[in-house]
């Protein structure tokens, strides 16, 4: 009758001994959650640590991108400010003078001028007129220049208007010359 009871004792101690007590089931869980959390953080610091090298360089690319955006808008608006149209009158042509560029100046004083490029084919004295029109080509400003040109001279010509005069909505310019007969 020994042999049994022993036996059974032994079983029963083969079998608590592959238990857990409470206190080590809860260990186990606590170092499980912590691996867990542990494994996460780690997870997630690697990811902050990509985004912040990637995310400084997409910001500057961005940055970048919008700084040329800006010069953009700047170029084109100081371009639309100062650039004008310009059309020359049949009296110019008749004359041998030729007009190829204008821009208008917003600087200090010189914001009412004008400055028109002309070449001279021929010997030229007499009055060049330029005159301002607005989006209704109707003329809001004029002025004459009296000049006195050789052959084959070419020369910036800058027009003063009054300062009244609204340059800045002006649509555009007509250069036109006058002889002195």
């Amino acid at each position: 009758m020994r042999t049994p009871v022993v036996l059974l004792v032994a079983v029963v101690m083969v079998l608590l001994s592959g238990c857990k007590s409470r206190e080590e089931k809860l260990k186990a869980a606590e170092d499980e959650g912590n691996l867990l959390v542990a494994t996460k953080a780690k997870l997630l610091k690697g990811a902050a640590d990509a985004v912040k090298k990637e995310g400084k360089e997409a910001a500057e690319a961005l940055a970048e991108g919008g700084g040329e955006v800006v010069k953009g808008i700047g170029t084109g608006l100081e371009k639309s400010l100062k650039e004008v149209k310009l059309s020359s009158h049949e009296s110019l042509a008749q004359g041998g003078l030729t007009a190829t560029r204008a821009t208008r100046s917003e600087d200090g004083t010189a914001r009412h001028t004008v400055t028109v490029y002309l070449t001279f084919e021929k010997a030229w004295a007499g009055v060049v007129e330029l005159r301002a029109y607005d989006q209704q080509d109707r003329e809001v400003g004029r002025v004459k220049v009296d000049l006195d040109e050789k052959e084959s001279n070419a020369r910036f010509v800058d027009f003063v208007f009054d300062p009244r005069t609204p340059l800045l909505t002006a649509g555009h310019f007509d250069v036109r010359a006058t002889p002195k007969g």
